[in-house]
């Protein structure tokens, strides 16, 4: 396996313990108590399900999105093992499905992106607070604990990743953002 790209040196220790494996021999992470891109690929195969053609193990993507992650995550590495580990997952996730370009011959991720899947295409500026089948219709508003948040930061209630990596960093406990 391959890996470059912003980090990638990062990785390098990782990448030569997992030579030719994507999971331990059990099924799980090879480190599971630290962030790395081999498991983030597992990850992104077996828990979310990327089709390997839409993902080829040659993209940057993930790496870069991993790397984004890893910055933004307010947990303290370490301390946490695999919370930390998992909500640096999620949020690469997340990441991931907003930035990712196609491959040719694949729609995967343009596909997610639209109206059929996460509107990650439709800009948002608040949470859905009501909804109804007929014509499809929908009420956005910020409660009061969200009324701090930012659009990028609301933009994360839009996967289920998003959702996943926010309630890790609320289990941390106040943070800048507003999430207690």
């Amino acid at each position: 396996m391959n890996i470059t790209g912003t980090a990638a040196t990062a990785q390098d220790v990782q990448i030569v313990q997992a030579q030719g494996m994507i999971s331990s021999p059990g099924g799980g992470f090879l480190l599971p108590d630290k962030p790395n891109i081999v498991d983030f690929l597992y990850f992104l195969s077996s828990s979310v399900e990327i089709p390997p053609a839409a993902l080829p193990g040659t993209s940057p993507w993930p790496q870069y999105a991993l790397t984004q992650a890893i910055g933004l995550v307010l947990c303290i590495p370490g301390v946490l093992g695999i919370s930390y580990t998992l909500a640096c997952y999620n949020c690469g996730t997340h990441i991931l499905f907003s930035i990712a370009p196609d491959v040719p011959g694949q729609n995967f991720f343009k596909k997610e992106r639209s109206n059929t899947g996460y509107s990650l295409v439709n800009p948002s500026t608040g949470l859905v607070a009501a909804s109804s089948d007929e014509s499809t219709s929908s009420t956005l508003t910020a409660p009061e604990w969200a009324a701090k948040l930012t659009v990028g930061q609301l933009d994360f209630f839009r996967t289920p990743w998003g959702r996943a990596y926010l309630s890790y960093n609320q289990s941390y406990g106040p943070t800048i953002w507003g999430l207690t």
